[in-house]
This record gives C-alpha cells, structure tokens and sequence, in this order.
C-alpha cells in the first residue's frame, strides 16, 4: 500500500478533546455557512447527518438511525480510516463513490471530512446539535458516526457518543486495545485479512465484544434472511445476520455479525484468513 496520508483521528486527538459548549451555535452555523457557501460554491449549508430515509441500511433499523457519512481512506486527503488494509479499501472506495456516477455524492463527503478538520470545534458543535434535534424528532435514535470511518470519537469529542437518547454505535478494524469506548458507545470489530485479525477477533469476542465477517456472495442475485450464504458460526461463535438491520446495540455477547458480500466484493472466493470469508453452514 502506498504511503499514507495525515492521520485525521490523530489530527483531532492531538488538538481536542472538543466539547461542543466551546462555541455556540450560531457562530458554528456562521463558520460552516462561509465554508460551504462562500468558499465551496453550493447555496445554502448541508445537514452533516444521514437521516434514516436517505440510506437504505441505516433505513432497515427498528429504531431511527442516522449516520456521519465521511469520505472513506484518504479519498479527502487525510487518512479516515487508520486501521485499513488493501482489500478493505479497495472495496470501500469502489462501493462508497469510486464511480464517476458518484461525484456528487464523493464531493459532499471530502468537504464533510475537510470541514472536521479544519474547522473541528464548529463542526463538533454542529454535530452535537443535530443529534439532539433527532433525539426530540424521534424520541430517542442510534447514531453511527463512522459510516465510512474510523475515527476515536471517544478520544477527541467523547460527550458526542454520550448524548441522553442516542445510542452510539459503530464497526472498527483496530484491536482491542487501540479503542476505549466507555459505557454507550458499542463498538462491533471488523474482521480484515491482515495476518493478525482472527487473533484480534477472538481477542473481542472472548471478552464478551462482537466481531463482523463479511462472507462470500457468489453472484449479485438478492440476498434474503436464512439463504443459507451465511455460516452458522465462524472461529467456534455463533453468526448472527447481520444485514436485517444496521445498528448493533442489541446484538448478543459474543456473536459474529455476518455481513454478505456487496460491491466490488461480490465473487470472490472465500477463505479464512482472506477479506471475504467461506460462506455455507458451517466456517472456522
């Protein structure tokens, strides 16, 4: 893999923690404004959330799920995903806007990513407020803050993960002990095919956390619940389905969370210390 950009969990780490009473809302509101209207040409200021209604996996959750959609790798120029490997990335790019059908949606994303960095006092404090007007949309939400990322929210902006009435979640590629998300943010490990994974995996799962596999999908034919493409375990633990909604927080102790192979990962043959791992009955 070519050499890395800027870290952006390392940027944020080194010059937070923010919290977002440092700076009020319309001054955060007046920030984001100059930086996407005068400075980036579109006409008004964006929501930084997904709500659950524009993306279909965050849609599937019983209970109302938004997400923080930021560019994914280094697409933006700053590394989001610090724990990546080849295949993850080549396969994330690919299947969150590599396409030239995709440019809108890939540009809102790097000036998302660009504005957090820059700016990560405004964009914190936004954020903070979109999660609460949620909460009292809905009367309670789960919030993923890495849909495409994999920053330490817990480290730089840690009330973010601990709003009353939002139930933080998220996926992550690091071990065990590079992530310490406290009580209410519930992390999911995922499974890579770096020669250290299954053991990080069974690091998790043995103290009582949850990993995510991604299994093989042969063709694109659609994908339903007991269509027997996922395992009924995976390194000796059970393998739950994980592609019935997105949110993680009620999952069981313990469990692999069995995502079917999409995008760019569909086809490929797979093995247990590959990307995509063996599908069928049994696995591990």
């Amino acid at each position: 893999m070519p050499k890395r950009a800027p870290s952006l969990s390392q940027h944020l780490e080194r010059s937070g923690p923010y919290r977002p009473e440092d700076m009020t809302v319309r001054d955060a509101r007046a920030i984001a404004r100059r930086y996407y209207v005068d400075d980036n040409g579109y006409a008004s200021t964006p929501e930084l959330l997904t709500r659950p209604t524009s993306q279909p996996k965050l849609g599937k959750s019983i209970r109302p799920a938004y997400g923080l959609s930021l560019a994914p790798a280094d697409m933006s120029g700053w590394d989001a995903c610090a724990w990546r490997t080849e295949t993850c990335t080549a396969v994330c790019v690919l299947a969150t806007g590599g396409r030239s059908g995709f440019a809108p949606t890939r540009k809102a994303r790097v000036l998302k990513i660009r504005f957090l960095a820059d700016h990560p006092q405004a964009f914190i404090t936004l954020l903070d407020f979109e999660i609460r007007a949620a909460v009292v949309r809905h009367g309670g939400i789960d919030i993923r803050l890495n849909v495409a990322s994999d920053l330490r929210w817990e480290i730089f902006a840690p009330s973010l993960v601990a709003i009353p009435g939002a139930r933080a979640y998220d996926y992550t590629k690091a071990p065990a002990s590079q992530r310490s998300p406290g009580i209410g943010y519930d992390l999911t490990f995922s499974v890579s095919e770096k020669p250290t994974a299954v053991g990080e995996a069974l690091e998790w799962l043995r103290s009582g956390g949850n990993v995510a596999a991604v299994f093989e999908r042969p063709t694109r034919a659609p994908y339903h619940a007991g269509d027997g493409l996922l395992p009924d375990t995976f390194l000796g633990f059970p393998v739950i389905d994980g592609d019935v909604s997105d949110s993680r927080i009620d999952d069981p102790d313990g469990t692999v969370v069995g995502l079917r192979a999409k995008g760019a990962a569909i086809g490929i043959a797979g093995t247990v210390d590959g990307f995509v791992k063996p599908g069928g009955k049994t696995s591990g």
